[in-house]
Order: C-alpha cells, then structure tokens, then sequence
C-alpha cells in the first residue's frame, strides 16, 4: 500500500494516545448520543479493545446497537482543538469469541496492568471496537475518509517485536526505565515499567514517591521501525536525560 501522509498521521495520532470519547446511542433515552471516556488499547489490524462493566451505561447501550463512535483528539491541540488533530472511527461493537478472550484481554492489560484486578468486579469484560470508516481531520483544510482497508494489516511496524522488547526493557533495564520516567514524564518514582512500545515510544507505568500509579509517554526523538531503532532511540532518550541532570 503507498504510503500516505494523511494516513499516516491519523495512525500515529490512535497509536499514541490511550483514552477516547466512545459515543453510542443511549437505549434509556430514544437513541440519543451519550459520550464517555474510555482507555483503549489497539490490535496489530487497528480494531480497538476496551475494558467495560456489565453495569455502564455505554455496555448496555452497546448491546442494543453495537454501532458506536471512538473519537480522539490530539492533546497538544488543547488550546486551539480545532486547529489540531482529531479522528473519529466509526465501529461495530463486539465481544471477542471464547477462543479469543484470552489474547484479547493479554493484548489489554499488558497497556493497562492494573485493569487486571478488575476482571471479577462489576462483570468487566473486554470487547472489541472493529473499524468500519475513520474520518480524519488533520487541522484546517485537512480532512477525508478512510474505510476499514486503510488499518488493515500490521497498524504499527513494531507490532511483532513489541513483547519481546517490552520484556527486554523490564528484565534488563529497570532503572533505566526509571531514569526516562523522572526526565520525560516528570514522574520521580521508586519503580516504574513498560506496559507497551509503538514506533512513537513507550507506554510506561510508574509508582510514584507521591503514593500514586502514574501512566507516562516516553516519545523517541525519532520514529522506530525495528527493534534495533528502539535499542538506538533508548541509548540517545538516556544520554538525553543524564545531560540534563548534569550526569
């Protein structure tokens, strides 16, 4: 598939981010839009998982009309959102097979750890959000629709490698990861670990000296396509760091 700008940046834009508004049609009150926030983490094809409870207002919405909205804006655009960023990916809503549930919810909780000790309360159960269009704005005069062939295949060229690398940095770096999360995130911690890797950087998760579980970005000065890439882009975030603290 050619590579195409706009494409490109509406995938870097849902790869990046971990929360969106999910949009269904309220069964309660005549179909009527209701939006709330969800974390979500993604599929190496682009569908969205997303950890609900039985009990939400959006799930049982979702089992009435499985055709919902998940909109993500570009946080950097804060000041001027309609200046920025932002894509809405049209979605059927569906529970994952028996055979898949185990993946699924593994594909989930290793971007959201904690969810984990949620799966017995309040019947939480990850479904799955498949992408049928995306409409892309990019900022004024920047804007189309995609359908489902554009995310189709691997969204993220790390995809394949990222356990490995996660696992890697966890075993074998742990204060390192530590150090990126102090310079990058702003976060002093005594623990901290990566939760994922995308070509734009890693998710982390620290626990904070303040008491509290803190969820960090750490974006590479470059985009990485291998696992080499990220081996070089994690030497220069650490050179980075030390040199700021005089090290």
């Amino acid at each position: 598939m050619t590579k195409n700008p706009e494409r490109e940046a509406m995938r870097a834009l849902v790869e990046q981010q971990q929360h969106a508004v999910l949009c269904t049609a309220h069964t309660g009150l005549g179909g009527w839009p209701f939006g709330s926030i969800v974390p979500y983490a993604l599929q190496p094809n682009g569908d969205a998982l997303v950890f609900v409870s039985d009990i939400a207002e959006h799930t049982r919405n979702l089992r009435r009309d499985g055709r919902a909205s998940w909109f993500v804006a570009d946080p950097a655009a804060a000041a001027r959102p309609q200046a920025g960023a932002r894509v809405t990916l049209l979605v059927r809503a569906c529970r994952p097979a028996d055979a898949e549930v185990a993946a699924a919810e593994a594909c989930y909780f290793a971007r959201f750890p904690s969810a984990a000790s949620m799966r017995e309360a309040h019947g939480f159960h990850v479904q799955r959000l498949e992408v049928d269009q995306v409409r892309w704005i990019g900022g004024y005069g920047a804007m189309g629709w995609f359908d489902r062939a554009t995310l189709s295949g691997e969204l993220d060229p790390l995809a394949a490698h990222a356990a490995d690398i996660v696992a890697h940095m966890n075993e074998d770096h742990a204060d390192a990861i530590v150090e990126l999360v102090a310079w990058s995130g702003g976060v002093a911690a005594g623990r901290a670990r990566v939760t994922g890797v995308d070509r734009g950087g890693f998710f982390a998760t620290a626990d904070g000296r303040d008491g509290e579980e803190h969820e960090v970005r750490l974006p590479f000065p470059v985009a990485c396509t291998s696992s080499d890439a990220v081996r070089h882009a994690t030497i220069a975030l650490l050179h980075a760091a030390r040199r700021a603290r005089g090290g």
